[in-house]
This record gives structure tokens, C-alpha cells and sequence, in this order.
């Protein structure tokens, strides 16, 4: 009985160190990201060219944009200074788990899918998509429209589009481009290889400013408006935590306002809110 007794209290004992052995390791992994960084004063921030959130200055070869500009913004209050370095729509989520870098600021959008490989900020701002055809095709007067038989539809593979296609044209043809050109659908409906694009606002009017045979179908309609949001790795919650009060607070005193104004953010929206007073 003694032996079995003492067997027991061994057993207990071990699962209690377990036990708290996981309460105090679990908090020191969430908080890596967070305490190496005010430890170092720098930060690995992956971004992912797509003008006008992050690209490189034709002429001075810096990073610019609207989201590099707004991380700046955070973390110069902090006294932190971040690295940027270039990953790209594939390989960031695999860049974050391998820890080439602690925050991702491509303008992704926040999936239910991709919410289970990373974890997403509060959405910076909302992107709307819309459709395109040739100037001197006039079919096109709604979504209805393109939705029959004989109609082609040009999307990016992978795209935020995609599964917009998918449900709403049962009938058109889907012509899907396995690229990561977010304006090679326009350039297959130029060439006439497609009837319509479905792209982001952004990207079809950029391609529209170039190509004047190509018009905007519904200029003042977006639809299929998604959130985008900046991504770090599962577990990383106080440093999420940190970056959803800062993008909150600048928010608030519109400072995420002032930094995209010095951009050209056309499809890009925010939602606007009503304050009324507090209390009585």
C-alpha cells in the first residue's frame, strides 16, 4: 500500500511540473517576438512589392509605401528600428514560421483560410475588386451580363478574386492565369485571349492609365471588398497585441489618413464611423 501510495504521489507530482512547466514556457513564446525586439531595438518586417502599400523607389532604391511608411511611423515611437526584407505572396507565411522576419506588411487579405496559418492584425484598410472589358465591347452593363454562355472571364489564380468567380459566374467561361501579375487578366482581355477581368480597383485602374483601349466596367460599384491586414506568426499575442493598439491609436487620430494620403490609394477604403457621446 506504501509503494502504491508513493507511486501515486510520484505520478502527481510529475503531471504538476508538467503542468506548470507549460503555464511557464507558453508566455515566453508568446512574447519572443515582443522582448527580443525592445531587447535589440530592431525588427525583420517582410514586405511584399505591390505599389502602393510596398515597393522599391525607381530612383533611390529605398522601400517606400503606404504600409512601410505607417511602420515607421510605429515603431520610431518606440525607439525600434525595422529591417525590411522582400518575400513574396508564396513564400511569407513559410518566411514567418522559419523566422526570416516577425511581421509580414503585404496587403493580404484576411481569409478564413489563411487565418489558420497566420495570425492577422485588425484590418489596415478594405480593397473592392470590379470588372474591365474593351472599350468597344459593350455587352457589359452588369455582373448579370457577363454571367452567359460564350463569355470569357479572366482571374489570377490564387488571387482574392478567384473564389469571387467562382461563386457568382455559373455560366461564362473561367479563364484562370497561373501568375503572380496581378494585371496579366486585363492583358489577356487586351489581347483579346478573354472578354472580361475581375481585378482589385487598384491594379485595374493603374492598367487602365496605360492601356486606353481598356475600360472600367463599374468604376463606382466595387464589389467583393475584402479586409487586408498584416500578418505575424500564431502565438506571437502580446506583439499582436501591440501592433492592433498602435494601428488603433493611429487610426483614431488619423494618422493611418495622413500617411495614405501621400500615396495614390485608389480601391483601397476604410469604414467610417459615428461617435456619439459617453454616458449622459
Amino acid at each position: 500500500m506504501k509503494v502504491a501510495r508513493l507511486a501515486t504521489k510520484l505520478c502527481l507530482m510529475v503531471m504538476l511540473a508538467a503542468f506548470f512547466g507549460i503555464l511557464s514556457t507558453a508566455p515566453a513564446h508568446a512574447q519572443d517576438s515582443m522582448q527580443r525586439m525592445l531587447q535589440q531595438r530592431t525588427l525583420k518586417v517582410g514586405w511584399i512589392s505591390a505599389p502602393p502599400t510596398a515597393y522599391k523607389d525607381p530612383k533611390s532604391g529605398e522601400v517606400t509605401g503606404t504600409y512601410i511608411d505607417i511602420v515607421k511611423y510605429i515603431f520610431d515611437q518606440i525607439k525600434v528600428k525595422p529591417e525590411f526584407v522582400e518575400t513574396s505572396w508564396s513564400t511569407f507565411a513559410a518566411g514567418l514560421q522559419a523566422k526570416q522576419f516577425d511581421l509580414v506588411v503585404g496587403g493580404t487579405f484576411a481569409t478564413i483560410g489563411r487565418a489558420s496559418a497566420v495570425s492577422f492584425t485588425v484590418p489596415i484598410n478594405y480593397m473592392g475588386y470590379t470588372a474591365s472589358a474593351r472599350k468597344d465591347d459593350n455587352r457589359f452593363k452588369t455582373l448579370a451580363d457577363i454571367d452567359k454562355a460564350g463569355v470569357k472571364v479572366a482571374v489570377i489564380l490564387g488571387g482574392g478574386g478567384q473564389d469571387f468567380v467562382r461563386r457568382t459566374f455559373k455560366n461564362a467561361e473561367i479563364v484562370t492565369l497561373n501568375t503572380s501579375d496581378l494585371t496579366a487578366d486585363l492583358a489577356a482581355v487586351d489581347a483579346k485571349r478573354a472578354d472580361v477581368a475581375i481585378e482589385d480597383v487598384w491594379a485595374t485602374t493603374r492598367y487602365i492609365n496605360e492601356h486606353p483601349t481598356m475600360v472600367n466596367l463599374f468604376p463606382d460599384k466595387p464589389f467583393n471588398v475584402q479586409a487586408i491586414a498584416w500578418t505575424v506568426r500564431h502565438g506571437d499575442t502580446e506583439f499582436l497585441q501591440f501592433l492592433n493598439t498602435a494601428l488603433e491609436n493611429m487610426r483614431i487620430n488619423g494618422m493611418l489618413e495622413t500617411i495614405a494620403s501621400r500615396f495614390p490609394t485608389k480601391g483601397h477604403f476604410i469604414v467610417e464611423e459615428t461617435y456619439k457621446p459617453f454616458g449622459q
